[in-house]
């Protein structure tokens, strides 16, 4: 089995050396087995004298091409022109990463043992700037195996690096190419289009993908964000596309699309990100963008919104969207069955202290709200205790803050039974959970001695 390895470089002077010699060293035979294309794109640095060392060291298996500087979708297109006509599978690896020794032996193994498959990928692992397996790495747990993506609906592919196909799509007279009108997804949109085509895809558990997070924030990915081509035209020609193959194929939005594309989508709503729009886009732009967010976030059901791995805000927001569109309404939840927290409760003298809060998934307090608690028919307001600001806010609305949630207390020690209740800064009283304070107090304690049980304390 014959491999091509197509590495698009772009000013990686740093790094392109170990990305060779992962393929270099691979436990499958170099020289019998494996050609790689290097496609310098217009590098300033040394890139392309070291791309040129290697093709001259290794002249039958090592090919050098160079070009102007167009984008990775190109320079991929450039090497998929230039992949031997004995090849059987085209692998893609960037310039700043590599793989593990016995990728392609295991590649080749998979792939005889399941000769109908066409694109099989392997597990990718994060390092230099944090050191994390990817959290999309679930989908190897099993081992290898074969994904239907009509049954395994949240094994969800992105990345081309680690990707690697039966080579006759790139040859024959319909060949698989990369959208080189497109500055991001490009290599998502491939894949995933494939698979809406193909529906299955193997994964190789045992191989490893290095993905070099790096410690400067140069990357195109980070990049990104202060593009205009980042915001409304990726959701029409990358969303959008796919969404559209998908009912070209099923004739519907399968759910393996929904859970893809709003993955993705969630990326707008990060605090690093979701403010950066503001400095990019002119107020019609802004306008067009939310407009066919909205639109987009309509296609897919509530129900794999609440799927995604994702903060509970976060998905709040989205289905506010789905359901009001822009701008964001905020609504008047029923807290009647929320619960207030108590954090400390222990006896002074003879007192009760307690502290705690009012944080749930419901409701955010604001800062005129009062929280207290009801013995008999008297009310008694607890003094407001700040927290740590953990203030989140997308798009202008403030979607997460608790710094008005803490309360403190100093009751009596004979009262130790009574029900939490909240008047809110428009007038509106509504009566939460009751407490026993005796009860708590053991419960908090077991929860102590289990925490340091579990550190080895006790």
């Amino acid at each position: 089995m014959n491999f091509s390895i197509i590495i698009p470089v772009f000013n990686a002077q740093q790094y392109i050396a170990q990305a060779i010699d992962s393929i270099l060293n691979q436990s499958l035979d170099f020289k019998l087995n494996v050609e790689i294309i290097l496609v310098d794109d217009g590098s300033t640095d040394e890139s392309p004298l070291i791309c040129q060392d290697f093709s001259a060291k290794y002249p039958n298996n090592i090919k050098y091409i160079s070009c102007q500087n167009s984008g990775p979708a190109n320079a991929r297109n450039m090497g998929l022109d230039h992949i031997s006509q004995n090849s059987d599978v085209v692998g893609f690896l960037d310039a700043d990463d590599h793989l593990s020794k016995n990728t392609l032996e295991k590649i080749k193994s998979f792939f005889l043992h399941h000769p109908a498959i066409q694109l099989a990928v392997i597990p990718l692992y994060h390092f230099e700037r944090i050191d994390t397996p990817h959290r999309l790495n679930y989908r190897f747990e099993q081992g290898d195996r074969v994904i239907d993506i009509t049954n395994e609906y949240q094994a969800i592919h992105f990345h081309i690096g680690g990707c690697f196909f039966n080579a006759q799509h790139f040859t024959n007279k319909n060949k698989l190419r990369f959208n080189t009108d497109l500055n991001f997804w490009e290599d998502a949109l491939l894949i995933n289009t494939f698979l809406l085509k193909h529906r299955k895809y193997g994964v190789v558990s045992e191989a490893r993908y290095f993905y070099r997070k790096r410690i400067e924030e140069d990357s195109l990915v980070n990049n990104a964000w202060y593009q205009k081509s980042r915001y409304t035209e990726m959701i029409k020609n990358c969303y959008f596309t796919v969404i559209n193959e998908s009912k070209n194929i099923y004739g519907r939005v399968i759910p393996y699309v929904q859970f893809l594309v709003i993955y993705h989508m969630r990326l707008f709503l990060f605090p690093k990100n979701n403010e950066i729009i503001y400095q990019v886009l002119t107020d019609q732009e802004l306008n067009e963008f939310f407009a066919l967010f909205v639109k987009l976030i309509k296609e897919f059901d509530e129900e794999y919104i609440q799927k995604q791995q994702m903060p509970f805000y976060y998905k709040q927001y989205l289905i506010n969207l789905r359901k009001y569109g822009w701008p964001y309404y905020q609504e008047n939840s029923n807290i009647n069955k929320q619960k207030v927290s108590l954090t400390n409760c222990s006896l002074k003298g003879l007192s009760w202290y307690i502290e705690g809060h009012f944080m749930n998934k419901k409701y955010m307090m604001k800062s005129g709200d009062r929280l207290f608690i009801k013995i008999g028919n008297k009310i008694h307001f607890l003094s407001k205790k700040r927290l740590p600001s953990k203030l989140r806010i997308i798009w202008g609305t403030v979607v997460r803050d608790y710094e008005h949630a803490g309360f403190e207390a100093s009751i009596p020690f004979y009262r130790s039974k009574f029900q939490f209740g909240i008047k809110k800064e428009n007038g509106e009283t509504v009566l939460l959970n009751k407490v026993n304070l005796w009860k708590t107090k053991l419960r908090l304690k077991m929860k102590q001695n289990n925490t340091r049980a579990k550190q080895g304390k006790i």
